[in-house]
Protein backbone atom coordinates (compact mmCIF):
# COMPACT_ATOMS: atom_id res chain seq x y z
CA UNK A 1 0.00 0.00 0.00
CA UNK A 2 2.88 2.56 0.51
CA UNK A 3 4.33 1.63 -2.38
CA UNK A 4 1.13 2.34 -4.23
CA UNK A 5 0.92 5.43 -2.61
CA UNK A 6 4.19 6.85 -3.08
CA UNK A 7 4.02 5.86 -6.59
CA UNK A 8 1.19 7.91 -7.09
CA UNK A 9 2.57 10.91 -5.74
CA UNK A 10 5.63 11.10 -7.46
CA UNK A 11 3.00 10.47 -10.69
CA UNK A 12 1.22 13.64 -9.95
CA UNK A 13 4.73 15.25 -9.24
CA UNK A 14 6.05 14.67 -12.91
CA UNK A 15 2.19 15.52 -14.11
CA UNK A 16 1.88 18.84 -12.34
CA UNK A 17 5.53 19.59 -13.28
CA UNK A 18 5.45 19.58 -17.01
CA UNK A 19 1.96 21.57 -17.16
CA UNK A 20 3.91 24.15 -15.41
CA UNK A 21 6.06 24.22 -17.89
CA UNK A 22 3.25 24.38 -20.94
CA UNK A 23 2.19 27.56 -19.24
CA UNK A 24 5.61 29.46 -18.82
CA UNK A 25 6.41 28.43 -22.95
CA UNK A 26 3.94 31.34 -24.22
CA UNK A 27 4.60 33.91 -21.31
CA UNK A 28 8.45 33.40 -22.10
CA UNK A 29 8.11 33.90 -25.48
CA UNK A 30 5.47 36.48 -25.24
CA UNK A 31 8.28 38.28 -23.10
CA UNK A 32 10.90 37.92 -25.72
CA UNK A 33 9.03 39.25 -28.51
CA UNK A 34 8.12 42.33 -26.66
CA UNK A 35 11.47 42.91 -25.68
CA UNK A 36 12.62 42.53 -29.31
CA UNK A 37 9.81 45.15 -30.54
CA UNK A 38 11.73 47.51 -29.03
CA UNK A 39 15.54 46.98 -30.34
CA UNK A 40 16.65 47.32 -33.80
CA UNK A 41 15.30 44.24 -35.95
CA UNK A 42 18.11 44.89 -38.17
CA UNK A 43 20.49 43.79 -35.34
CA UNK A 44 21.97 40.18 -35.84
CA UNK A 45 21.74 39.59 -32.35
CA UNK A 46 17.75 40.35 -32.25
CA UNK A 47 16.94 38.18 -35.51
CA UNK A 48 19.29 35.30 -33.62
CA UNK A 49 16.69 35.70 -31.02
CA UNK A 50 13.51 36.34 -33.09
CA UNK A 51 14.61 33.07 -34.64
CA UNK A 52 15.05 31.24 -31.50
CA UNK A 53 11.75 32.46 -30.29
CA UNK A 54 10.91 31.38 -33.15
CA UNK A 55 12.13 27.58 -32.60
CA UNK A 56 10.57 27.59 -28.83
CA UNK A 57 6.87 28.21 -30.00
CA UNK A 58 7.15 25.64 -32.30
CA UNK A 59 8.78 23.19 -29.60
CA UNK A 60 5.64 24.25 -27.13
CA UNK A 61 3.51 23.44 -30.22
CA UNK A 62 4.91 19.58 -30.47
CA UNK A 63 4.67 19.64 -26.80
CA UNK A 64 8.17 19.49 -26.23
CA UNK A 65 7.87 22.05 -23.47
CA UNK A 66 11.41 21.35 -21.51
CA UNK A 67 13.02 22.54 -24.82
CA UNK A 68 10.71 25.12 -25.30
CA UNK A 69 11.97 26.97 -21.89
CA UNK A 70 15.60 26.69 -22.46
CA UNK A 71 15.20 27.56 -26.47
CA UNK A 72 12.99 30.72 -25.17
CA UNK A 73 15.57 31.37 -22.03
CA UNK A 74 18.89 31.36 -24.33
CA UNK A 75 16.62 33.74 -26.31
CA UNK A 76 16.01 35.77 -23.68
CA UNK A 77 19.44 36.09 -22.57
CA UNK A 78 20.99 36.40 -26.22
CA UNK A 79 18.64 40.08 -25.70
CA UNK A 80 19.21 40.68 -22.93
CA UNK A 81 16.17 40.58 -21.03
CA UNK A 82 16.00 40.21 -16.91
CA UNK A 83 13.90 36.93 -15.20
Amino acid sequence: MKTLTMVAAVAALVLSAGAAQAFQCPKLITQGREAAAKMDATDAKVKGALAQLDQAEALHKQAKHADAVKTANEALAALGVAK
